[in-house]
């Protein structure tokens, strides 16, 4: 849905504490998504149907210019396919959570079925080659997060939304969810649907923010009216 990979969007009030799939079949909510052809796995994120490695996963896909939280099924068929044919280079255990997504977002179809919006998986042309070009080296996640928060500083609500979660999970270091309300407060004041959704469960909670009802469901109402499927969920 968007180029941006990140921890993030449309996630849960901490998506990224999200545990091992922990059910059989997919939730009603996730069936009517499928059928539409919009489950990507930012919704799975959501309800935590996403393997517990996905956190840093989201980290390595985005050092290839893949954002693995927007993808839908196709796209994760497509870049296993465009691994298998060398074009892009993934390592086994990225190839491993793909194949995890897919089969979460195949339960309760057929064997061998797809979802029909999905039968056909085009390549991505568009992909970047990480070897061709000599960005193949890998990063360590410390260098991942200063480079987000580069980006961040830089004003960009979607990485301050990536950052947040990041912070907000101790990736690169200690937890700091201080540090993480503020960057969505300030993506929320730019007008990012997923930042507001966010904080909306933060004062929701009261955890980490004074806790105000009244102001969370005014920054869940706004954030469905710009689009959050995570806040549409909740206001239902």
């Amino acid at each position: 849905m968007r180029v941006w990979l990140c921890f993030v969007i449309l996630f849960l009030a901490s998506p990224l504490h999200a545990s091992e799939p922990a059910v059989d079949t997919l939730p009603p909510e996730l069936v009517r998504l499928r059928d539409e052809g919009q489950l990507t796995v930012r919704a799975l994120w959501a309800w935590k149907l996403v393997p517990e490695s996905t956190v840093g996963m989201a980290m390595e896909f985005r050092a290839l210019g893949l954002d693995l939280i927007s993808a839908d099924r196709a796209q994760l068929a497509s870049w296993l396919g465009q691994a298998d044919e060398g074009q892009i280079d993934l390592s086994k255990a990225q190839r491993d959570v793909l194949g995890q997504l897919i089969s979460r977002m195949d339960e309760g179809l057929p064997s061998g079925e797809q979802p029909a919006s999905e039968t056909s998986v085009a390549q991505e042309p568009s992909v970047v080659d990480a070897k061709a070009d000599g960005k193949g080296e890998a990063k360590d996640l410390g260098e991942m997060i200063r480079e987000l928060g580069a980006q961040a500083e830089g004003g960009d609500p979607k990485a301050k939304v990536s950052l947040a979660l990041a912070v907000k999970a101790g990736a690169g270091g200690s937890p700091d969810p201080i540090r993480s309300v503020a960057l969505l407060e300030d993506a929320a004041a730019a007008g990012d649907a997923d930042a507001m959704a966010l904080l909306a469960d933060e004062y929701e909670s009261g955890l980490w923010v004074p806790q105000n009802a009244e102001k969370a469901g005014q920054l869940r109402r706004k954030a469905a009216q710009a689009g959050s499927q995570l806040a549409q969920w909740g206001l239902e």
